[in-house]
């Protein structure tokens, strides 16, 4: 069990700040040194299947070529809109809006165990980067309530979104992090044992 909390503390740090930052951001510039070593699947500590981790790295290191801040502006800023949006109310809520009611039970989660943290100006907390780094807070600090909040505020939504996120073209290095991203959090739910609720998604 405390490997599993020790893998989410790191990885969830580690996959939350490459989706939350922009690629240009301090908090980014460790994370892409690390995915330009050329052994760095062999050190991911999260088992992944030959093909699997061939198309990962092949993404990510065909992405770290690119423009990763125009692949960045395309999928989480705009203008255009978003092919895969990275808040969770966005597929959980009937109007497929951010602040949605997800967001809204996320949050009394949060006010509940006092929880409280800073975010970019009023950003929804249900974004997937804030959410895997709050996963790892937790894994380090309050490790009782990392099943409650994968099985009920991440892993609900998070799966979809990362699937979708894979499918979206001309963004290699984020499809390959949605597709390590899936993998990481699929074997922490068989890991720790979480059935996750079934819901239906808006988009």
């Amino acid at each position: 069990m405390q490997d599993i909390f020790q893998q989410i503390s790191l990885y969830g740090r580690l996959l939350g700040a490459a989706f939350y930052y922009e690629p240009s951001n301090d908090q980014v510039s460790g994370i892409l040194d690390f995915f330009r070593q050329p052994n760095w699947a062999q050190e991911w500590e999260i088992q992944l299947d030959v093909k699997t981790s061939e198309k990962i790295t092949a993404l990510i290191t065909q992405g770290l070529t690119q423009n990763l801040s125009e692949q960045y502006q395309r999928l989480f800023i705009g203008p255009n809109e978003l092919p895969a949006p990275p808040w969770g109310s966005v597929y959980l809520d009937p109007e497929s809006v951010i602040f949605g009611n997800s967001l809204l039970t996320l949050r009394d989660f949060l006010r509940h165990h006092h929880i409280a943290f800073q975010t970019q100006q009023d950003e929804p907390e249900d974004h997937i980067g804030l959410m895997l780094m709050l996963a790892a807070y937790l894994a380090e600090n309050q490790p009782h309530l990392v099943i409650e909040f994968l099985r009920d505020h991440l892993l609900v939504w998070a799966l979809h979104f990362l699937k979708r996120l894979e499918k979206v073209e001309n963004t290699p290095f984020y499809q390959g992090l949605a597709i390590l991203t899936l993998h990481s959090l699929q074997q922490w739910q068989r890991a720790l044992h979480i059935d996750t609720p079934k819901v239906r998604f808006y988009r």
